[in-house]
């Protein structure tokens, strides 16, 4: 079963021109833009998301014919530098990448679980593809040992949500509570158990009752979601 999966995600991953790292168990990890320059990176590696989520649907008969229910897929996605080329010892060595742009990435993936979408952007990657693909932003979070915020982002083919979480976003950032929750019930008519909605509202709640700090910026720290 694993690797049927592996051979699924790297076709997609290698048809995008994507470069196929390493397998850590039954993960994957690649990168574009490496050994090979490619001036739309960020476009090719959500496109690749989107077609691994779309091909992973499609095996689930074959997964039910192997005993296995259901197998979902959690990808993490963030663009910036890297240090990339053959990294190990005199001994062994593999062509990868490292550093924080790649940190981001691996923990995004992680964090997938906790707001229940199956693929979440960095900003960074998300001021590249947000004239080509909708997304609409799932938080705002804080990275151990950075200084500014990162607002993350998760594809969505539905314009009129993605229009109307950014201007709950941007009340709620605001510290406009009333005219957020007005926002947060239109996202619910378009989806009732959006779990959005239910986080930032339980996050007005809070901060009704104990106002923010001066300086607030709406971030959460990642590592507690």
């Amino acid at each position: 079963v694993v690797n049927m999966y592996l051979n699924a995600m790297t076709r997609v991953i290698m048809a995008s021109g994507g470069t196929v790292d390493k397998f850590i168990g039954d993960a994957v990890m690649a990168f574009w833009g490496a050994p090979l320059d490619d001036a739309q990176h960020a476009l090719h590696a959500v496109k690749a998301s989107i077609a691994m989520q779309e091909a992973m649907h499609e095996m689930q008969p074959a997964f039910r014919e192997r005993g296995v229910e259901t197998l979902s897929l959690r990808i993490g996605i963030n663009s910036g530098p890297a240090i990339i080329g053959n990294m190990g010892s005199e001994l062994r060595f593999d062509y990868t990448a490292i550093g924080d742009t790649v940190n981001l990435a691996s923990r995004l993936e992680g964090a997938n679980k906790a707001y229940g979408t199956p693929i979440l952007a960095a900003e960074s990657t998300w001021q590249q593809v947000r004239h080509d693909i909708p997304m609409r932003q799932g938080d705002r979070v804080r990275v151990k040992g950075k200084d500014h915020p990162v607002d993350v982002y998760t594809p969505c083919e539905d314009h009129s949500l993605v229009a109307i979480t950014e201007r709950v976003w941007h009340a709620y950032l605001a510290r406009d509570w009333s005219a957020a929750r007005l926002r947060i019930e239109m996202l619910r008519e378009l989806t009732p158990d959006d779990r959005l909605a239910a986080m930032l509202e339980a996050r007005i709640a809070a901060h009704e009752t104990a106002p923010p700090a001066e300086g607030w910026d709406g971030s959460v720290a990642l590592d507690t979601q």
